[in-house]
């Protein structure tokens, strides 16, 4: 009985290779067919042009040009319809999953169903379920994200975010934005690698990161920030600290940093945060040999409101280059101190035209005492000063 069922399957196989066979000599016989009618359009072609090496070359690359279009036109057709396909079946996995995950969070799924969602290996699956474990957590409540966070490592979903680390840059900061949403650590050396990239997105994300890895010293990056702390990071940076509950350190004990740039930032942060404290440690750099922290530390100082600094501010105005020169007196002037009117006139006679507006300028800021001022310096003033003080004094500017 076996042998005759054996031999019926023999047949059917036979019959069916058969059927192959004539499929693939009919697709041959189509091409060759195709191909001899090029070739016998283009003989025609040539027979009726003149000989010319450019009309050839002419026909030739229409020829070509036809044949590269009836190529592309259904790669393209297919590219289109299987992103489509994708696409939507990845629109239905996160439907599917987010309904499962939720259940899981209510504790209304059964042992078998959650036994099926851990034992998942298809390496498309896992992806859309890390996205969803990733949307559902709210960060609102700490009992959900916990959960969530404790499913994400049953079903080792970290190692599938590690080893995005291992592969290009767009991985990695997939990787990367996986692993710290779900404070997994375990790669925060490899993380702090990433920050000596020159890659400055990866740079951007290796930081946010870290920041969120490191709740108890989330700026520890900045140690070792090789790379010159670009405006764009530090923007990022500054978003992730009024966005998110993190602990904010204290700016000065980066203040000595090797790298001018993080130095800067630390500046800012403690102008903008009004982180008083720091004033004593911003007054050390006054001496800086960088012009561009020198002028950071003048406007933080003012900005602190720090009235030990405006003594050391007219110290460093002679010895200083015109740009600070000029961020001294109009950090000064925002501090709308009467008792530095003085200094103010002083200067107002400088040769440098700049410095004159800016005196002019501060005056006002002082309040009625400094317009006095300048309306009884406009009496024996020459004719640039008492156009700079006509300026200022204009109630349309």
């Amino acid at each position: 009985m076996e042998i005759k069922f054996l031999y019926i399957i023999l047949i059917e196989i036979l019959e069916r290779a058969d059927h192959v066979q004539g499929m693939v000599f009919s697709f041959f016989d189509l091409s060759k067919t195709f191909i001899e009618r090029i070739q016998s359009i283009v003989n025609y072609a040539f027979e009726r042009l003149p000989y010319n090496v450019l009309n050839r070359l002419i026909i030739y690359m229409i020829l070509v040009f036809f044949i590269a279009l009836a190529l592309l036109l259904p790669s393209i057709l297919f590219s289109k319809l299987h992103l489509s396909y994708q696409k939507k079946k990845m629109e239905l996995l996160h439907q599917k999953y987010s309904k499962l995950i939720v259940r899981f969070l209510i504790d209304d799924l059964s042992k078998k169903e959650l036994a099926d969602l851990k034992s998942i290996k298809s390496k498309f699956h896992r992806k859309i379920l890390i996205a969803v474990l990733i949307s559902i957590d709210t960060a609102e409540s700490k009992q959900v994200s916990s959960e969530i966070r404790k499913l994400y490592l049953d079903m080792k979903l970290n190692e599938d975010s590690v080893r995005k680390l291992r592969k290009r840059w767009h991985h990695k900061i997939k990787g990367i934005r996986e692993l710290s949403h779900m404070r997994v650590k375990s790669e925060n050396k490899n993380i702090m690698e990433f920050l000596k990239r020159p890659n400055e997105i990866l740079r951007i994300e290796s930081q946010m990161g870290l920041i969120k890895l490191l709740p108890f010293v989330p700026f520890a990056f900045l140690d070792s920030q090789e790379k010159p702390f670009t405006i764009w990071e530090q923007i990022n940076v500054f978003d992730l600290i009024r966005k998110k509950r993190i602990e904010i350190p204290e700016f000065h004990l980066w203040l000595d940093h090797w790298n001018d740039s993080v130095v800067m930032f630390c500046l800012d942060m403690i102008r903008v945060l009004k982180q008083r404290e720091a004033a004593p440690k911003v007054m050390e750099l006054l001496n800086h040999d960088n012009d561009l922290v020198k002028g950071k530390v003048i406007k933080t100082l003012i900005d602190l409101e720090s009235k030990e600094a405006v003594v050391k501010l007219k110290e460093l105005f002679l010895l200083e280059e015109l740009p600070n020169q000029i961020n001294i007196i109009r950090s000064i002037g925002k501090l709308g101190l009467e008792s530095e009117m003085n200094f103010l006139v002083e200067n107002i006679n400088d040769e440098e035209f700049k410095i004159r507006m800016e005196c002019c300028k501060s005056l006002v800021l002082v309040g009625e005492p400094g317009i006095v001022k300048l309306q009884s310096l406009s009496e024996n003033g020459d004719e640039e000063l008492n156009r700079i003080i006509s300026h200022v004094l204009d109630p349309r500017i």
